[in-house]
């Protein structure tokens, strides 16, 4: 106790956790950075060490976070239990043993971090045998256990980081890999049966599965080095750069800080890798805004939800699968990044007309305009040069995104401190302040990729143990099978397939997991692979707000505090036309494979169906409400301009024609007698 007693105050528990995660993010970040620049390890080798910091680091966050809360919740909790003294003794018990789960819990993650750190050092110390020996001689029975942790770590930081959905689908590729299971499933599902032994091996310490070359390949260098450029940056304060130009921009518009909320949502989307986390992280933000402007709560919930979902497939990053794609298919990145541009556009064109049109339906307008301040942009023009470093560096050097993304941290590491400078003057005071920043991007770099990490080894486990079971090949099969030679029936049931496998998970999974079951069935169909790949992605994707998981418009309705089912139901009209889009490229594969005069012929015919089928889902022309019959000619005429090939050009035309003419003859009157406003208020 004497010893205790004479340790300063601020060393508690708390504290000493606070700093061991401070200092393991910071680490994590570095260590991917250095790996950067050096590649001292081979890949595989790298990636052991990263899951390890990862998991480790994303468990003692966890158990941070649990000890805040408490801390934050005791007194409310002490004042419960005193007004609710002498209730019955069943509630008493129940009480007590949630209680004692909620005092167990953080130490078992704590304890798990230590596994997660001790068994990634024993995989490294042996690492030259398990490549190189152990795949002939046989594995240790120590070496099998070891994969058996791996594996439980993978399940349970993904059990904790990203809910139970994709944790009971890795439990299920588990049991049904396993003999006891495999051999007596029906039909299609019946396999010879792997033992525990073969589980653990194929599973993680075979140096596959949780390390799985492509998906923890990838996802320790690529994704990582752009995840911890994001946290960086944040901490430098792009995201209040964006928030505060969000709105000034927004107070200029006849529509508010809508479209602006729409656009920082798809920014932020495009890097963060989950729906669901974009929509806590910009939600919180963009729809107490939307509310405060008169925005209905559903609606404002939906907005968020698809724009925070559609990130995802926003090019250069797309939610991360940028980089899976282009690896997994095997072609330059940039391959991937030009395929992904007009299916994008088209995306969040329909989502910004719709939400236009919304807007002004319900009369959810701006009224007190201000005069837009450009000065606010030269606030953030400094954040411009790392982000032209990364394209120049990506686009026009052909570098790997990992050493693009470790050059675009060395420039806003230079940028900032620059800035802080010449801005704010050459002081003590402003130096410390720089000194934070980049200390604190370091680790909120680290602490936002550790959740991740986890998720990614579970797929692997899932990918590996459903490829030696060979029921991915089976699924693809049975989907061409069902096609009976259709291409539109096989793509009906890609499309379904992939929304149900993307349930509930992070996009980097969703697609891994339909890429595995779905994407070979569509091929057979003789669709370019590319194309392919774009169709399932954006499917598995929009399972995002899609019922009954729409894990992204749940979160957004919690922050709304608004009925999840309406949200999904303004969510679903909003993002309607993304449903319809992956069918039109693949019958205008210009629109991915960029070729001359037809790329620039399909954009612009497919774009004006787009807009039509918004109109008929909205039920709004920009000057009237329309009726059923108006809006069923809105379908017919969007579907015409959408779908066609080269002997269908003129189909498209004429049905793309048929719109600006109806719109336009609808609109004209209006927008001539649009009010002028004679004065502008002036902040």
């Amino acid at each position: 106790m004497a010893d205790q007693s004479s340790l300063p105050e601020w060393v508690t528990p708390l504290n000493v956790l606070r700093a061991s995660v401070y200092l393991l993010g910071i680490t994590f970040t570095l260590y991917t950075i250095y790996y950067a620049y050096s590649l001292f390890f081979i890949r595989l080798r790298y990636s052991n060490l990263f899951v390890g910091m990862g998991i480790a680091l994303f468990y003692l966050d966890y158990v941070r976070e649990c000890y805040e809360t408490r801390n934050q919740t005791t007194k409310t909790a002490i004042d419960n239990t005193a007004t609710s003294a002498g209730g019955g003794s069943s509630t008493g018990v129940i009480s007590t043993l949630r209680s004692v789960a909620h005092r167990i819990d953080p130490l078992v993650a704590v304890g798990l971090a230590f596994l997660a750190l001790w068994s990634t050092a024993y995989v490294e110390l042996n690492f030259d045998r398990l490549f190189y020996d152990a795949p002939v001689v046989g594995y240790t029975e120590t070496d099998l256990l070891i994969g058996v942790a791996l594996i439980a770590l993978a399940v349970d930081a993904t059990r904790r980081a990203f809910g139970n959905v994709i944790a009971a689908v890795t439990v299920g590729a588990i049991l049904y890999a396993h003999s006891l299971v495999g051999p007596n499933m029906p039909g299609v599902l019946r396999h010879t049966g792997m033992s525990w032994e073969q589980i653990a091996r194929d599973g993680a310490i075979g140096l596959t599965g949780v390390y799985h070359e492509t998906l923890m390949g990838i996802g320790a260098t690529w994704v990582a080095i752009f995840i911890m450029f994001a946290g960086i940056a944040k901490a430098y304060g792009l995201m209040d750069f964006v928030l505060d130009a969000g709105r000034e921009i927004g107070s200029s518009l006849q529509t508010g800080i809508v479209q602006v909320a729409v656009i920082a949502s798809m920014v932020m989307g495009s890097i963060t890798g989950s729906a669901a986390a974009n929509t806590a992280t910009t939600g919180s933000f963009t729809i107490p805004m939307l509310q405060d402007q008169g925005v209905r709560d559903d609606f404002a919930a939906a907005i968020e939800g698809v724009a925070s979902a559609g990130g995802q497939m926003l090019p250069p990053v797309m939610g991360v699968a940028a980089f899976l794609m282009a690896d997994i298919i095997g072609v330059p990145y940039v391959d991937i990044i030009r395929a992904g541009l007009i299916p994008a556009t088209l995306f969040y064109f329909s989502v910004g007309i719709g939400i236009h049109f919304a807007v002004l339906k319900f009369g959810w307008t701006n009224e007190q305009l201000t005069e837009f301040e450009p000065r606010i942009l030269l606030q953030g023009i400094h954040f411009t040069i790392p982000l032209g470093v990364l394209l120049y560096t990506l686009v026009i050097l052909r570098f790997t995104p990992l050493s693009a993304g470790m050059y675009t941290i060395f420039t806003i590491m230079l940028v900032v401190p620059a800035r802080n400078l010449l801005v704010d003057g050459a002081s003590g005071k402003t130096v410390s302040k720089t000194i934070k920043q980049t200390i604190d991007g370091l680790h909120q770099g680290g602490v936002e990729m550790a959740p991740l990490v986890g998720v990614l080894a579970a797929m692997g486990v899932i990918i590996e143990l459903l490829t030696q079971t060979g029921l991915a090949q089976r699924v693809s099969t049975l989907i061409v099978g069902l096609g009976g030679g259709s291409l539109l029936v096989v793509l009906l049931l890609a499309m379904l397939a992939s929304i149900l496998f993307g349930l509930g998970m992070p996009t980097p999974a969703a697609y891994i997991l339909v890429v595995i079951l779905v994407a070979p069935g569509v091929t057979a169909m003789n669709v370019p692979e590319i194309t392919t790949h774009m169709f399932v992605f954006y499917f598995a994707m929009l399972s995002a707000i899609t019922p009954p998981v729409a894990i992204s418009v749940a979160v957004g309705s919690r922050i709304a505090d608004t009925s999840f089912t309406r949200s999904c139901l303004q969510a679903l009209r909003i993002g309607a036309p993304g449903f319809v889009i992956p069918f039109a490229f693949v019958t205008n594969n210009s629109l991915i494979y960029w070729s001359l005069p037809m790329t620039l012929i399909a954009f612009p015919l497919v774009l004006t169906g787009t807009i039509a089928l918004t109109v008929a889902t909205v039920g709004y022309d920009g000057s009237k409400r329309l009726g059923y019959l108006l809006r069923g000619l809105y379908v017919i005429l969007a579907c015409g301009a959408m779908f066609g090939s080269v002997s269908h050009i003129i189909v498209q035309a004429v049905a793309a024609a048929a719109i600006l003419a109806l719109l336009t003859f609808s609109n004209v009157k209006s927008i001539s007698q649009l009010p002028i406003p004679s004065k502008i208020n002036r902040p």
